[in-house]
């Protein structure tokens, strides 16, 4: 997982509230730990961020090289 891929959240995640974004797109834009990730929400306004475990993620598309 690397900045610019596009992620969504697993079918289940391990935290109960972020089942209600399982049909939401993520935007990769940080990695600040070797764990953790900066996604923003694709299609919010203002922009929605979170930092949570990259385990919660999977790519649904990869940033072109």
């Amino acid at each position: 997982m690397k900045v610019g891929d596009i992620v969504k959240l697993h079918v289940n995640p391990s935290v109960d509230w972020m089942h209600k974004y399982l049909e939401e797109t993520f935007e990769v834009i940080d990695a600040p730990t070797e764990t953790g990730v900066r996604v923003k929400m694709v299609g919010t306004d203002p922009p929605w961020h979170w930092i949570v475990g990259k385990k919660e993620f999977e790519i649904v598309k990869e940033k072109d090289e």
